[in-house]
C-alpha cells in the first residue's frame, strides 16, 4: 500500500494565501460597490467634472473611477473564484493545482505585458501635470518621474517573477506527488 506524499508548506501557504486574498477581495469589492453606489446617488459625472484634479489622473485610473461598479463586480468575481480554488488546493485536488499553475503563468505574462502600459500611463500623468501645474510642481514631478517609472517596472516584474516561480514550483514532480491519488487495494 502506497503512502501519501508529505504535505509541503509551500502548497499549504499558497492555498491559504488564496483563501485570505479571496476573503479580503470580497470585502474590498463590497466597499468599492458602496463607493460606486454613493457616487451614483450624488452623480458621478458631476463629482468628477467639479474636481479639476480628476483630469490629472492617468487615463486608466480615470476609467476605473468612472466604472467603479464594474471594478467591484470583477473584484468580487475573481475573489469568489479564489476561495474554492484555495480550499481545493489545500485539500490537494489535482484540478486546483493545474488551475493554479495556469493562472500563475497567465498572471506572470500579464504582468510582463503591463510594464509598457504602465509607462504610458505614467507618461500621460506627467504630461497632464506639465500642462496644468505651476512650474514648482512640474519640477517636483520631473524629479520623481524616472524613479517612479523604474520602481513601478521593477515591482511589476518582481510580481511576474513571483507568479512564474509559483507556477514552476506547483508543476514540479515533488509537488505533483502530493496531488496524486494513492492507489487503494481491495
Amino acid at each position: 500500500m502506497s503512502t501519501a506524499a508529505p504535505r509541503s508548506m509551500f502548497v499549504s501557504a499558497t492555498a491559504w494565501s488564496l483563501i485570505v486574498l479571496g476573503v479580503l477581495g470580497v470585502v474590498l469589492a463590497g466597499l468599492v460597490w458602496v463607493l460606486a453606489a454613493l457616487l451614483a446617488t450624488i452623480g458621478i459625472e458631476q463629482v468628477y467634472d467639479e474636481n479639476p484634479l480628476f483630469g490629472l489622473f492617468p487615463p486608466a485610473l480615470q476609467w476605473m473611477m468612472r466604472h467603479l461598479g464594474l471594478v467591484a463586480a470583477l473584484l468580487f468575481g475573481t475573489s469568489v473564484a479564489a476561495l474554492p480554488l484555495g480550499v481545493a488546493l489545500n485539500r490537494r485536488r489535482e484540478w486546483a493545482r493545474v488551475a493554479s499553475v495556469w493562472t500563475c503563468w497567465m498572471l506572470a505574462v500579464l504582468h510582463v505585458v503591463a510594464v509598457p502600459w504602465q509607462w504610458r500611463q505614467l507618461a500621460a500623468w506627467r504630461d497632464a501635470v506639465d500642462f496644468t501645474m505651476p512650474v514648482f510642481v512640474r519640477e517636483q514631478i520631473a524629479s520623481m518621474y524616472w524613479p517612479l517609472q523604474s520602481s513601478s517596472a521593477l515591482t511589476t516584474l518582481a510580481l511576474a517573477g513571483a507568479f512564474a516561480w509559483t507556477a514552476w514550483r506547483l508543476a514540479r514532480p515533488s509537488v505533483r506527488a502530493e496531488f496524486s491519488v494513492p492507489a487503494t487495494t481491495a
